[in-house]
């Protein structure tokens, strides 16, 4: 092994191969093998979360599904969001992603409340004890309503970074789909967000009728800014 310093003077490991180039440790993986990767969802007979059943396909903004929120001084890099569909619910199922600003630049302070935090929250290096324990606060609705409540924001407060509308049995229905799933893989999808204090992002869904019901998974990281340079 062969470390290097980074500009903040944080030695950062590499190989030497057997041809004898050296190759540097792929930074998800570094983050990884370092503790600081964490993931969390529902367990094996958890409750679904429910979407918003609303009688049109427009969210309500306060009413939020499920959400990845950073607290205190640690840089939140989410890297896969999973969605596993139970029922889809009504004719069409409404799906928005919004990221928002750190909770203290927002016109109105960012808060999230009526929820339950997405178990167990746990390190991704699974060491005895383990080497460090989340920060950031994954969480969804809580039992009879599961919805989580949102402070008012504003367009200037948050971005869209995703939307769709998911039809009737596209999801749950064999014959055009045999895969329950809908996820994002963060990293491959340009430079990924870094959310700090406060910051959240926020999913939305929501259904003409009848509510949707969906068990989700995240994984992200916890880093200093030594880890991106």
């Amino acid at each position: 092994m062969a470390d290097f310093q980074n500009a903040s003077g944080t030695p950062i490991p590499g190989k030497v191969t057997g041809n004898g180039y050296l190759g540097v440790v792929d930074a998800p993986l570094r983050w990884l093998a370092q503790g600081k990767v964490f993931e969390a969802g529902h367990g094996l007979q958890d409750t679904a979360a429910d979407s918003q059943g609303e009688t049109t396909m427009t969210p309500d903004d306060v009413k939020a599904t499920l959400a990845l929120q950073a607290v205190g001084n640690k840089l939140v890099v989410p890297l896969v969001w999973r969605i596993m569909w139970e029922a889809e619910g009504g004719a069409a199922t409404d799906y928005q992603l919004i990221i928002t600003k750190a909770s203290a630049q927002c016109a109105t302070k960012l808060t999230l409340s009526g929820r339950d935090a997405l178990q167990p929250g746990l390190n991704m290096y699974r060491a005895n004890p383990a080497k460090a324990s989340p920060t950031a606060s994954a969480l969804y609705g809580v039992a009879t309503t599961f919805l989580l409540t949102v402070s008012a924001l504003v367009t200037a407060d948050m971005c869209m970074y995703d939307f769709a509308i998911l039809v009737d049995n596209n999801v749950l229905s064999p014959v055009t789909n045999s895969s329950r799933l809908y996820e994002r893989h963060f990293l491959r999808e340009g430079v990924p967000h870094i959310m700090t204090d406060g910051a959240a992002m926020i999913f939305y869904i929501s259904s003409a009728t009848t509510d949707a019901t969906v068990h989700p998974y995240i994984q992200w990281a916890e880093l200093d800014e030594a880890d991106l340079i």
